[in-house]
């Protein structure tokens, strides 16, 4: 029996994870087609504010859930309302093969033969995880201290209080009135 729920489980991570593969398959198409279009330095600043509105309407809901669940918008609480399947990250393990992160996974593939989206793909990770915890607590920042798609074996991140944060000026990009 025991066996039998790992395959399962194994063939459930493996099928979140294909999903978060096309995302990140979108998201590279996304940046190509806005680099060929308008250049790369003009599409990098337009990455920016899809990725920081993303975000924002990502956090708005979880903060909101968090809210009605009676649970303060604090670090603590956001995996309990957070809107990524954690379970692609989480109950990844190395024999399954391919890194942890399954959006760097993809990524890194795209680097190799589009070295321009390296920029773009760490964007990506800095804009979302930056805005997602600035939004969602309004009190907190962070910053990435390692990460896969800059050659590092692992991501890590810390997270501080922001007297700017809580004034309502985030990393990269102001709320909409």
């Amino acid at each position: 029996m025991k066996n039998e729920n790992e395959k399962e489980q194994t063939a459930a991570i493996t099928d979140v994870r294909l999903a978060c593969r096309q995302f990140a398959m979108l998201y590279f198409r996304f940046c190509k087609t806005l680099v060929e279009t308008v250049g790369e330095e003009a599409a990098l600043p337009l990455a920016q504010k899809t990725v920081f509105e993303l975000s924002l309407d990502r956090t708005d809901r979880s903060r909101a859930k968090a809210l009605e669940a009676g649970l303060p918008p604090i670090l603590e609480n956001f995996p309990k309302v957070n809107d990524l399947p954690s379970v692609a990250w989480d109950a990844w393990k190395p024999q399954m093969g391919g890194v942890r992160c399954p959006y760097a996974e993809t990524w890194l593939e795209y680097i190799r033969d589009y070295p321009w989206f390296g920029r773009f793909a760490s964007l990506y990770c800095d804009v979302i995880d930056t805005t997602n915890i600035e939004n969602f607590s309004r009190t907190m920042s962070h910053r990435i201290t390692k990460n896969l798609l800059w050659g590092d074996s692992c991501c890590e991140r810390e997270y501080f209080e922001s007297d700017k944060v809580k004034e309502g000026v985030f990393t990269y990009g102001q709320r909409e009135s």
